[in-house]
């Protein structure tokens, strides 16, 4: 097998986790120049390593890329993973594309918004769709493995001034009947509480596409926290529509509670205590190839 070059393994990996993306949302992941990913891909292309998509619900012409079974099989010597599941699974993702680049359009926005702010805040954990789950994995009466509660990406934000926002991303299009949406908000507080110490500061963000979608999920957690879930501590739960976020961004006061209230990102409950100080997604440093000829005494 062919040993990838850095670039190479950071796009494989890339892939690996968070399933299909576009060239722009790489370049915003990995911090790379577009131009340099197109020869990266040309090069994998080549490898048998990656496949181009259409992406026509965005617009004409426009491409996502996705492992090949050979790039899932280069993933899994880099990670030490094997998922014999995904090998059979290559290919057959066609109808979870727009799920998917509308969770991953979100993350990767989060991280491009993150670029204005200081050098050590920003994004510094995403957990994709497919692995969400595991997060919260629990064993059955008959000793199975489940993963009954499947976030579509787990995030952690760290603040500057300090303090972490860990949220659980649910991508809503619409499609959910209405009692899948009551099940789902229900799941959130019974399987939070058994992995948070303080489940209030755990964040559930609903990226919707209409307001009225909003006011339904708004209208079952109000009964559910009535009902069901009185004198319970739980969750705090937040709406916002994809058209909001195109206009204000993230950072805005676009994010809803079940009380009317418009929150920013950074009114949202958050973690003290310790902190890594590791570099936020988005935030790599790379080195410019010849920046510095001048200063080294290079000839042109």
């Amino acid at each position: 097998m062919q040993v990838p070059r850095h670039i190479e393994s950071e796009i494989v990996i890339s892939l690996y986790r968070y399933s299909m993306m576009t060239s722009r949302q790489l370049s915003l992941l990995l911090n790379y120049e577009i131009d340099t990913l197109y020869k990266a891909f040309q090069t994998m292309r080549s490898k048998g390593w990656v496949e181009s998509l259409s992406l026509d619900f965005i617009r004409r012409n426009a491409r996502g890329w996705v492992l090949t079974k050979g790039g899932v099989e280069v993933a899994f010597g880099l990670t030490k993973e094997y998922r014999a599941g995904l090998l059979r699974k290559t290919g057959t993702m066609a109808g979870q594309i727009p799920h998917l680049y509308g969770v991953n359009r979100f993350f990767t926005n989060l991280i491009r918004e993150s670029s204005s702010q200081p050098m050590r805040e920003g994004l510094v954990e995403w957990i994709g769709m497919r692995d969400a789950g595991d997060r919260y994995a629990q064993v059955d009466s008959k000793g199975r493995r489940t993963t009954p509660l499947r976030p579509d990406g787990i995030g952690t934000y760290r603040f500057s001034e300090g303090g972490d926002l860990v949220f659980h991303m649910e991508y809503d299009t619409g499609s959910e009947h209405i009692w899948v949406l009551h099940h789902k908000l229900w799941q959130y507080t019974d399987i939070l509480s058994k992995f948070w110490a303080d489940i209030t500061l755990a964040n559930v963000l609903f990226v919707t596409r209409e307001d009225s979608r909003c006011t339904r999920i708004h209208e079952l957690w109000t009964d559910l926290c009535s009902d069901a879930l009185t004198g319970q501590p739980v969750p705090a739960v937040w709406t916002v529509t994809e058209r909001e976020l195109e206009r204000q961004g993230a950072f805005g006061p676009v994010w809803q509670s079940a009380d009317g209230r418009h929150v920013t990102w950074r009114d949202m409950p958050r973690l003290r205590g310790n902190q890594e100080r590791s570099i936020p997604l988005g935030k790599q440093v790379r080195e410019q190839p010849f920046a510095n000829r001048a200063k080294r005494g290079w000839s042109r």
